[in-house]
């Protein structure tokens, strides 16, 4: 809580101090829903001292060795103005010097890099393209369902009324339509098992198999 505190002032005076130069946060709205909560700011201080101190993180030893030089970087510069702040506190708290205005903008780009690295390594971080990529698989359910009730394969009530056999019915047609029906979309297998969605690509080799069979 005390580190949530000191975090919420800092960023309180550098939305005063900097406003129009903080560092690019735009990768947050990438994380999901549960990391994106109040106290991940002190999770993250917490998780920077740790690892400058050595620790390895959840057991991740590669992306813990790969952070702790930025770790370091960052606990030296909240400490830089931890300090700086304190000292302009005595002094005049209504002006921001040359010195607190270039420590505030170097803390703040670290602790940005370090926000994305940490939570990356914590949860998997969809990138674009993969994010394009679950958007397309979407796209194929919908348009398989449109298509089952056009042709009859379904009904509205059996939709409507939640009907179970639906929770295997419109993946299996999906898969079908697809390959044959949609197979330049999300499940063209011409391209590489690494370019289809993580949904799908265990099953390239068995996905190429029932296309044969279609």
């Amino acid at each position: 809580l005390l580190q949530d505190n000191v975090l919420n002032i800092i960023n309180q005076i550098m939305d005063e101090c900097i406003p129009h130069e903080r560092a690019n946060r735009d990768f947050c709205v990438k994380f999901p829903e549960e990391i994106r909560h109040d106290n991940l700011a002190g999770q993250l201080w917490f998780g920077a001292e740790c690892l400058a101190a050595g620790s390895i993180i959840m057991n991740r030893e590669i992306e813990s060795m790969a952070m702790r030089p930025l770790a370091k970087d960052l606990t030296r510069s909240l400490e830089e103005v931890r300090n700086i702040i304190r000292d302009q506190a005595l002094r005049d708290l209504n002006l921001y010097t040359e010195k607190m205005k270039d420590s505030l903008k170097h803390f703040d780009v670290l602790f940005a890099e370090f926000e994305l690295s940490y939570v990356s390594a914590m949860v998997p971080v969809k990138s674009p393209k993969e994010y394009y990529v679950q958007q397309e698989v979407i796209v194929l359910f919908c348009e398989t369902v449109e298509r089952a009730l056009r042709l009859g394969y379904l009904t509205q009530d059996m939709i409507d009324d939640y009907e179970p056999a639906l929770m295997f019915t419109i993946p299996r047609l999906a898969i079908v339509c697809g390959l044959v029906v949609y197979s330049e979309g999300p499940l063209n297998l011409d391209h590489k098992p690494e370019d289809m969605s993580e949904l799908f690509r265990p099953f390239h080799t068995l996905l190429r198999k029932i296309r044969q069979v279609l």
